[in-house]
């Protein structure tokens, strides 16, 4: 999800620790030299769907009441080692936002799929928008299960939500978006058991398994869909429109979204149709423009993670609060950005970040609710480095720079920051935001320009082919990086993800000692009692002497550091400087470093300090005490 507050600032722990980072040389890192992945591998696809599950979802949409009905037939594969007599579906629309009418899913009835259509029994519990199906035999491990789940859902109605009815047919303005619109069967995992998380306004509540869905609409005749997979079948009959979407590979779910008025652009870049969706009064903006956005985006992703599987993808408008919204194989954008100041900037940098999100959401997912930092943070971390290679500049669609905020956050926000968290343990909505969506994304920045760029995307790629179709977790994304590395990475991972506060450096001694000539120079981080890690990461050194500059070199601080410099001259003054690549705790964002003087005039022609201050105080004493007696001879008389 693409958030964004009002001033449009871009907003959105499963391994042991070890007691203590490793120290460094002064040398910078150098990784390994590392085999090259090809650029057009494919991931290894399952094509026969015997490990992944199997829905046939079947809807009709009702325009003038804006309800659907509809039938999901449930293949439940059992890829976990338990039992389960029952299984949850998330039934979201009634945690939507609405205006005049709130949004529900309704089960009417479940069955079994064979020839008896045994009915089966369910529970449902709308405060935590979830039912349990309870099945009439054990599911064992490596199984499967049939049964059908006959529904109703009314679409949130004016609001502007993952899902709703909005606009007007009398401007051409109106849209039913359908997300979130059915059943969906919740994900088993080691961590949580089932996830029945409700849905959440803050952060994404997704969290699906992979499937294989055929997808069936039937519409008003005369409207545009647009829905995740492949158009198969499209029949008119009468007053209706039927269609028939087939994704082709497993997705984790399924969208669609129609309107009588939608515009759309189409062209076909390595065998996907990229299509964009939008309503007439956005055409000066998105003619053209879109399509060739998520092409470029499309393209750049291909060869940087790994090949886009499916044969369609489709950019569709939406009303929404916020910029955008992904979905597999269809992404949403926010019609408000006609209004928007620089609207080409943010609808090129809102398309981008979803459409990354088919690799980071989709292709490779992740629990959004506890680790919902790991797609946002990849996303916004890859929408920066399509910046990097189109503009010039990684931080082109940063504002501000994610540098500027990370470091001054606890100055005026208050609020420590550990990235590796649930939404759950978000201080409030801002501070979830501000570490899923700038502190992530910048770690990642910081780790590929720590490690190395080839390292860095190499890494990425291998995570991507190790985890397609599957979930990941934070220490996977690690795993893959070492692999490539050569080495451990757990003094980058542990303390950049795992720790609450920056590092905020001090000089704890710095002095030189003229005999020896040598500089005496210890270093401490004063977060670090704070903190669970201690950081490491290098800084730039300065020693300026009467000449000058005296040395220049970037330096290894591990927790606190001590080092003796040979300097021939007495040194004035010592400096760290932090310029835009060290992440520190700042009071301004214009104060980007810290020194220490060591020569400060202690003597003048000659005299001590004391001399001095003795001279100094002996008149002022006396001026004191004669203007004292003439206030009091004033009194008297």
């Amino acid at each position: 999800m693409y958030c964004i507050i009002i001033s449009f600032y871009l907003c959105f722990n499963g391994f042991l620790y070890i007691d203590q980072v490793p120290k460094f040389s002064n040398e910078t890192i150098a990784g390994p030299n590392n085999p090259k992945l090809d650029a057009n591998e494919n991931p290894k696809l399952s094509l026969n769907g015997g490990e992944y599950s199997h829905y046939n979802l079947s809807v009709q949409l009702d325009d003038l009441t804006s309800t659907l009905t509809g039938v999901l037939k449930v293949d439940f594969y059992n890829n976990d080692p338990v039992n389960f007599t029952k299984l949850p579906f998330h039934i979201y629309l009634s945690g939507m936002a609405f205006i005049s009418r709130s949004g529900i899913i309704d089960i009417i009835s479940v069955n079994k799929s064979d020839i008896s259509k045994k009915s089966l029994a369910y529970d449902e519990y709308p405060a935590n928008q979830t039912m349990w199906v309870h099945l009439d035999t054990i599911l064992e491990p490596l199984q499967r299960v049939q049964f059908e789940i006959n529904f109703s859902a009314t679409l949130p109605d004016g609001g502007m939500d993952r899902s709703n009815s909005h606009g007007d047919d009398f401007d051409h303005s109106r849209i039913y978006k359908c997300a979130g619109f059915y059943p969906t069967p919740c994900v088993y995992d080691s961590y949580d058991g089932w996830n029945t998380d409700p849905y959440l306004w803050v952060g994404d509540p997704f969290y699906y398994d992979m499937a294989y869905y055929d997808f069936y609409i039937t519409v008003p005749k005369g409207m545009v869909v647009a829905a995740t997979g492949e158009l198969v079948q499209k029949i008119d009959d009468g007053d209706f429109t039927h269609y028939y979407f087939d994704p082709i590979h497993p997705v984790r779910e399924v969208t669609f979204s129609a309107s009588k008025y939608f515009y759309y652009d189409s062209d076909t870049v390595n065998g996907v149709n990229v299509t964009t969706y939008y309503l007439p009064k956005s055409q000066f903006l998105w003619e053209n423009n879109a399509i060739n956005y998520a092409i470029q985006a499309l393209e750049l992703f291909n060869e940087t993670f790994g090949e886009y599987p499916y044969p369609t993808l489709n950019i569709v408008q939406e009303y929404t609060h916020h910029g955008g919204m992904e979905y597999p194989c269809q992404v949403y954008i926010t019609e408000s950005l006609d209004e928007w100041d620089y609207p080409l900037f943010w609808l090129e940098s809102i398309i981008v970040h979803e459409t990354g999100h088919q690799w980071w959401y989709n292709l490779v997912g992740n629990d959004e609710v506890d680790w919902g930092f790991l797609d946002e943070g990849l996303v916004c971390w890859l929408t920066s480095y399509y910046g990097e290679i189109n503009y010039g500049n990684w931080e082109f669609f940063q504002y501000p720079p994610y540098i500027d905020k990370v470091r001054t956050y606890y100055t005026f926000e208050g609020l420590s920051s550990k990235i590796n968290a649930s939404v759950y343990d978000a201080v409030n909505a801002s501070n979830y935001y501000y570490t899923a969506y700038t502190k992530a994304p910048l770690i990642f920045e910081k780790l590929r320009r720590s490690i190395g760029n080839t390292i860095f995307l190499t890494g990425l790629r291998l995570f991507y082919s190790q985890k397609v179709y599957k979930i990941a977790l934070l220490s996977d994304l690690q795993q893959a990086m070492e692999s490539v590395y050569g080495s451990s990475l757990d003094w980058f991972f542990f303390p950049w993800f795992d720790n609450f506060y920056l590092p905020k450096y001090n000089f704890l001694e710095c002095s030189y000692d003229g005999n020896q000539q040598i500089l005496n120079l210890t270093i401490n981080d004063l977060s670090e009692p704070l903190n669970d890690y201690i950081y490491s990461q290098q800084v730039q050194l300065l020693i300026y002497d009467s000449s000058g500059l005296a040395l220049d070199e970037w330096m290894w601080i591990n927790g606190t550091t001590a080092r003796t410099i040979s300097l021939s001259n007495k040194p004035k003054k010592v400096r760290l400087e932090y310029g835009d690549e060290v992440l520190v705790q700042l009071y301004s964002e214009y104060e980007t470093y810290i020194e220490k003087e060591l020569e400060k005039p202690d003597k003048i022609s000659g005299y001590g300090i004391s001399i001095l201050l003795l001279f100094c105080l002996v008149p002022l004493i006396y001026i004191i005490s004669k203007f004292s007696i003439n206030q009091k001879k004033k009194s008297k008389i």
